[in-house]
């Protein structure tokens, strides 16, 4: 590395290391929050977190040309590849919230429609749903 002013010269590489990585863990930190929040089952505030997660893409995003630079970068790679385990297992945990959620809301559905009909005015009175 050569010394200009006192000071030493970062390589491209360097440089877009110290911009990428810091925006990955902040990611990371988001998404691994969420999962435990999920996995143990705690009341979430999903805009909240999806507010996180989206603000962490688009830094990730407008980094697109950093992140070209240090593909190779064993500390990148390490850190994408962490990324998205994490995400992986946002997505099934989302997913089961999201089954367990309409499965709920099906039945809450079907009892209040029950509640309030004996079926005379139902269209199709010979249908189970």
């Amino acid at each position: 590395m050569s010394q200009m002013g006192g000071r030493e010269q970062l390589t491209a590489e360097q440089r877009a290391l110290a911009m990428v990585l810091p925006v990955i863990e902040r990611l990371r930190n988001v998404v691994e929050n969420e999962n435990r929040e999920l996995l143990q089952r705690e009341r979430l505030n999903y805009q909240a977190h999806s507010q996180r997660k989206n603000q962490g893409l688009l830094e990730l995003t407008r980094l697109k040309t950093s992140l070209a630079c240090i593909r190779n970068h064993p500390a990148a790679s390490a850190a994408l590849a962490d990324l998205s385990a994490k995400l992986e297992l946002n997505n099934r945990l989302l997913g089961t919230q999201l089954r367990a959620a309409r499965t709920v809301s099906g039945i809450v559905a079907r009892a209040i429609r029950d509640g309030q009909s004996d079926g005379t005015y139902s269209g199709h009175p010979w249908r189970d749903d």
